[in-house]
């Protein structure tokens, strides 16, 4: 087990006024949002999850589309009161076999209505890279978001720099003074954390920010984390809380903080492996 491993599952992250949350990056945005959905339905609350952008289907639960046509805020209190954890999305594109994203406008409707206690936001593409910079479009943050959570894959760490192993890697490059075809370093995450065009890009100034390094239980995880916590202390990183973990194991923990606990949520870890 982890040295880093101070866990209290996402509720040490994710407080109650954090009602609209935006996750942006690469490495795991999808199978995060997905965990912290089924974390949140355990608790007893009402969950949203959407995208401002285009979003593989879950392989299970409830969707509720705003082109099956009218009375979608209804047709959504409606499946939340049945499922309590639904998806949202604008349409179904056949072509690319995606949900289609809702807009800023009808996210913040959803927001003022209190149809939910949480909507999770997947505000991003990586085109599958476990790393990733925004081009000028993006991400597509909404308006009123309370929280973003900025995702890196650690498994891109120490890669070469090219597009296959970073998506926009020209841009990445730029933000962060890595040279394409030398390796991504742990300083090359933290600069694309702190760039006012990297991770955060859009992100209101008063909106609370994460960054969460994905993946430690890949090959070398735990080594990388003793990287970063040497180095986010020398850092300006003050307005970033960083966490790290597994999302596909249902695990999270402070970065900078090395007390070794059990596992605080082994349910909702099992229920999510299954």
């Amino acid at each position: 087990m982890s040295n880093f491993m101070d866990l209290s599952g996402p509720n040490s992250l994710i407080s109650d006024k954090h009602r609209l949350i935006a996750l942006t990056g690469a490495g795991g945005k999808t199978t995060l949002v997905r965990w912290l959905s089924m974390f949140f339905k355990a608790e007893k609350k009402r969950v949203i999850s959407t995208t401002t952008t285009k979003i593989l289907p879950p392989p299970r639960g409830h969707i509720v589309l705003q082109s099956d046509g009218p009375h979608f805020a209804e047709r959504i209190h409606s499946a939340l009161n049945l499922f309590s954890s639904i998806t949202v999305a604008r349409d179904f594109d056949t072509a690319s076999g995606k949900l289609l994203g809702l807009s800023r406008e009808a996210i913040s409707a959803l927001y003022k209505s209190d149809t939910a206690d949480i909507i999770l936001v997947e505000a991003d593409g990586a085109a599958r890279k476990p790393l990733k910079a925004p081009a000028e479009h993006e991400p597509v943050i909404p308006v009123a978001v309370d929280l973003c959570i900025g995702v890196m894959g650690l498994d891109a760490v120490y890669r070469t720099l090219h597009e296959a192993n970073v998506h926009r890697s020209e841009i990445f490059s730029k933000i962060t003074g890595a040279e394409k075809g030398c390796g991504v370093t742990p300083n090359h995450l933290i600069a694309l954390a702190e760039s006012k065009n990297g991770l955060f890009k859009e992100c209101p100034e008063n909106c609370d920010k994460i960054a969460f390094l994905n993946k430690t239980d890949s090959p070398g995880g735990e080594e990388l984390l003793s990287e970063f916590a040497r180095l986010l202390p020398t850092r300006k990183t003050r307005s970033i809380k960083w966490f790290a973990g597994s999302a596909r194991n249902g695990i999270i923990f402070p970065v900078l903080n090395n007390i070794q606990k059990p596992l605080a949520t082994p349910e909702i870890r099992f229920a999510f492996s299954q």
